[in-house]
């Protein structure tokens, strides 16, 4: 077993330091990915750990890492980068080979189908496609060649005003 480096977290509130007593990293992450059923395990997020930080006395949060949600045979992935500025940008990872300049089409349901994301269709991977960028994330903290970036507006809307 090594000193933990990542910390991961479930469905957005469950964190701790990811481990490779059981299972090696790359191991583990397919592993965990492959439990992915859209129901009680839906979510997974992954992030470096800042450097010097004692795990197992604190599981600090960040504000750049690799998510994905849905289930083992239909998962969406994102990464979010910050610029040396501090500005956030969220991408949808998709894998290589035709890349859609059309609206997304296909729709991926979590947390009981109470949550969707819709992605295009070289965007959806299966737990262990995504187990290979997780894992390179893990190692460089990026998403390497030959996989595609598109970045996501995550800007709401204006609520509209009710008419009188």
């Amino acid at each position: 077993m090594t000193k933990p480096t990542h910390i991961r977290q479930i469905n957005g509130f469950i964190r701790g330091a990811l481990m490779d007593d059981l299972r090696s990293y790359p191991q583990e992450i397919q592993f965990v990915l492959n439990r992915m059923n859209g129901s009680s395990f839906w979510a997974w997020s992954l992030w470096r750990a800042p450097e010097g930080a004692d795990l197992l006395d604190s599981i600090p949060t960040s504000s750049e890492y690799i998510q994905c949600a849905g289930t083992a045979d239909a998962l969406a992935v994102e990464v979010r980068y910050l610029d040396p500025d501090g500005t956030a940008h969220q991408y949808a990872v998709g894998k290589p080979g035709t890349v859609s300049t059309s609206e997304p089409t296909e729709t991926i349901h979590y947390d009981d189908g109470r949550h969707s994301v819709t992605v295009h269709p070289n965007e959806v991977f299966t737990a262990d496609e995504a187990a290979v960028v997780f894992y390179t994330y893990f190692l460089t903290d990026k998403i390497s060649q030959p996989y595609t970036l598109r970045e996501l507006d995550l800007t709401r809307p204006p609520e509209s005003e009710d008419a009188d």
